[in-house]
């Protein structure tokens, strides 16, 4: 089967944003410890991770969603520095349920809207065919299929990120595997056989967890999901 490489700009760019905010990190430390400046500059500046983090959902989209998620998250960022800098006071007691309307939004616009194609969203899927998944995503995407026909399972890490996983022309090669997913500040789209049994076990903080697979007629190979989801959502579906 032919493998598929997504285009060598957007991996790139990621890396290069990526880049860029580990040297934001290192330079504003380097500075504090140098103690060039009356104000702690770490702990002023961190928010502008989310600045960085709605750039990249701006420049590479996972879904139709991700654009207002993109906004949300620049606009957090900026309010958040600004308040360190003693330009406003926000009380974010009263205002945290901002986002939880903005990740609703987003999932409506998702549903609502015809899903991004490969060229559009930056990139083609990527192929593997090993028997088990390994994707760590940073402030990117990844876009993966596993045609594996022993499948055992795996992990998937996404911190301010997103990922796409088509199991669909996978099987296992026992009656059980299991996937542990760790999703901080990020979305998972999981697709899996129609005769696969899906048992979430997933913990969720400030995020969710949607099953949208239907039990098959007869008891078939069971994937069970594991791990935690923090401020992010995970989607499953045929």
């Amino acid at each position: 089967m032919r493998r598929h490489h997504r285009p060598h700009t957007r991996h790139a760019g990621h890396r290069v944003l990526f880049g860029i905010a580990v040297i934001g990190v290192g330079l504003l430390v380097l500075l504090d410890n140098l103690r060039l400046f009356d104000v702690a500059l770490m702990r002023t500046f961190w928010p502008l991770a989310f600045v960085l983090w709605g750039l990249a959902r701006l420049a590479w989209p996972v879904h139709r969603g991700s654009g207002l998620l993109g906004v949300v998250l620049i606009a957090v960022g900026v309010m958040l520095t600004a308040q360190n800098l003693g330009y406003v006071n926000v009380h974010w007691r009263e205002w945290w349920p901002v986002f939880i309307i903005a990740m609703g939004v987003s999932i409506v616009m998702r549903g609502l809207l015809p899903r991004a194609t490969p060229d559009a969203a930056g990139g083609d899927m990527t192929v593997e065919h090993g028997e088990q998944v390994d994707i760590q995503a940073s402030f990117s995407a990844v876009s993966q299929r596993n045609d594996s026909s022993s499948f055992k399972g795996g992990r998937v890490t996404s911190t301010f990120g997103g990922v796409e996983l088509d199991l669909t022309q996978a099987t296992m090669a026992g009656p059980e595997a299991r996937l542990d997913i760790s999703a901080r500040f990020s979305g998972i789209e999981l697709r899996v056989p129609r005769d696969w049994t899906v048992a979430v076990e997933l913990a969720a903080t400030f995020g969710g967890v949607e099953d949208k697979t239907l039990p098959p007629m007869t008891p078939g190979p069971r994937l069970v999901l594991t791990g935690e989801v923090m401020f992010g959502g995970v989607e499953i579906k045929h």
